[in-house]
């Protein structure tokens, strides 16, 4: 026998069973016997502010049960990093959207109001741009809104996964997305449910999280997952830190690990790797793992009696 071959095979053995879930069924990443995953489709949306966003679109098969999740990447990176993970969590069903942020990737143009356009490059983005970025996020939910409303997705559980510079964004908008006032006999907002923080920062290119952090909601209603690398020493003292800041306002985890499926909703995980942002989700690593059964399905599916799905149409739209 080739033993180099024996020990590829090993390898890639090893790595399949990072992905598998730990009840039975299909290994994660894999539908479910009879159940057909619908390709990836590349968008382009527009901000209220006219940036054209490209994302990708993973639609999800478990429709009204679905969990939408938006992923938002790392200041300079893009939204190809994410598709391994997006591909696996869309294998079991659930629809994610992944943008390029404006002056990365592919959202690189601006229409401005005299009908010009304006060249968006992540260097050379204002403060106002940085802080615009939240009209990134919110023209992702706009799109999920839609996709709730065709039945194939539901807002109320709604999730999102953000990496270094993006878990700055992701907490800010999460803030905004519980500031939002409702209108009569509508729900405007308070659909984020859960947040997952790869590599957490507390500032970068002029944004904070401290006013976010400031909002009650966002340190106590969410579920929260927080994830740095044990090797990873300043990454692991932002995270530590943070993970502080949440934990007087959650309850304590539960002792008994019976109970933790259905009480815990704070988790601070810390694989042993010194990797971080993205490339936490190797699957090499427990992570994708972690986040796929602690968030998606703990937090959010196995809830879906509280998180029930409705239609949302806005009575301002035409």
């Amino acid at each position: 026998m080739n033993v180099g071959r024996w020990l590829l095979g090993l390898s890639i053995c090893s790595l399949s069973l990072a992905w598998f879930a730990g009840a039975p069924g299909p290994a994660f990443g894999q539908a479910a016997k009879g159940q057909k995953i619908e390709p990836p489709k590349d968008e382009t949306l527009e901000t209220k502010d006219g940036v054209g966003i490209r994302v990708t679109w993973f639609p999800g098969y478990l429709k009204k049960d679905s969990v939408p999740i938006i992923m938002v990447h790392g200041f300079g990176g893009q939204r190809g990093e994410y598709e391994p993970f997006a591909k696996a969590l869309q294998g079991q069903g659930h629809s994610i959207i992944v943008p390029d942020l404006r002056g990365h990737g592919q959202s690189k143009t601006q229409k401005l109001p005299n009908n010009e356009t304006r060249t968006l490059e992540a260097d050379k983005l204002r403060p106002a741009d940085m802080e615009a970025m939240l009209l990134d996020l919110e023209a992702c939910k706009k799109f999920l809104m839609d996709k709730n409303n065709a039945g194939e997705c539901n807002i109320e559980m709604l999730c999102v996964v953000g990496a270094e510079f993006g878990s700055i964004l992701a907490l800010r908008w999460a803030a905004a997305d519980w500031s939002i006032p409702d209108l009569p006999a509508y729900k405007q907002g308070r659909d984020v449910k859960a947040i997952v923080l790869l590599s957490p920062l507390q500032a970068q290119k002029g944004l904070s999280i401290k006013d976010a952090l400031s909002v009650p909601a966002v340190l106590s209603k969410l579920s929260v997952m927080i994830v740095a690398g044990k090797e990873d020493a300043k990454g692991t003292s932002e995270a530590k830190r943070l993970f502080a800041s949440f934990q007087a306002h959650h309850p304590k985890p539960p002792t008994d690990k019976d109970k933790q499926e259905k009480e815990q909703d704070l988790f601070l995980i810390q694989p042993n790797t010194k990797v971080a942002g993205t490339k936490l989700l190797t699957p090499a690593l427990p992570v994708p793992q972690e986040i796929a059964t602690k968030i998606i399905k703990w937090r959010l599916s196995d809830r879906k009696g509280e998180y029930v799905w409705t239609e949302r149409k806005s009575p301002l739209e035409n």
